[in-house]
């Protein structure tokens, strides 16, 4: 089941059919707890241009989401929250400050991610679990932290991963579609190894 290993990039799924499928269990299952749907939020004015992949529990100003910009192939993991106002001005003012909130084509933002105010993510921009974002992420970066640093591109992180492709066990399944028997087979290679890569 560990597939060759190859210098060359490996496949991406990237048609928007199969991104958008993939949704339909989190959507559906979201309903039920309740949760706020993509489709729900661009009636809202999300401006989110297909396909773009949420995560559960993913919170979208809801009042707001006219101010909030999200690029297509951009994905976003369980428990992000993204906010384009802040209210604590409205006590002494009488005024909420809207700031609007761009996030690029084929972002990822990890779980956990807070995008606060004016956030300006670029594209192939990828983010790291907790981070706090606010100003701008530059297209192409890794950044991670609270508030969120670039640490390196994109490509030198592909790089890396490429490498340790080479060196650790590889699966070409997919999560959701594996037996007793390769989840008990994953289990010994990740005892072994202490990471593997599946597909």
């Amino acid at each position: 089941m560990t597939a060759n290993a190859s210098t060359d990039s490996p496949p991406l799924n990237l048609d928007p059919r199969g991104v958008e499928a993939s949704n339909l269990r989190a959507r559906l299952l979201g309903r039920l707890r309740g949760e706020r749907s993509l489709a729900r939020m661009r009636r809202r004015g999300l401006r989110a241009e297909p396909p773009v992949r949420i995560g559960l529990r993913v919170f979208i100003d809801a009042e707001y989401a006219w101010a909030v910009e999200i690029g297509a192939f951009t994905i976003i993991a369980n428990d992000v929250r993204i906010i384009a106002h802040d209210a604590a001005v409205k006590r002494i003012t009488g005024y909420t400050e809207v700031r609007p909130v761009t996030i690029g084509k084929r972002c990822y933002l990890g779980a956990g991610t807070l995008v606060l105010p004016g956030a300006v993510i670029g594209d192939d921009a990828i983010i790291g679990a907790g981070a706090l974002v606010r100003g701008e992420i530059p297209a192409g970066r890794v950044a991670v932290g609270a508030p969120a640093r670039p640490i390196g591109t994109v490509e030198e992180l592909r790089q890396r991963h490429l490498a340790d492709l080479e060196r650790y066990p590889r699966f070409d399944r997919w999560p959701g579609d594996l037996s007793p028997d390769e989840i008990a087979q994953m289990q010994r290679a990740l005892a072994e190894s202490g990471r593997a890569y599946l597909y």
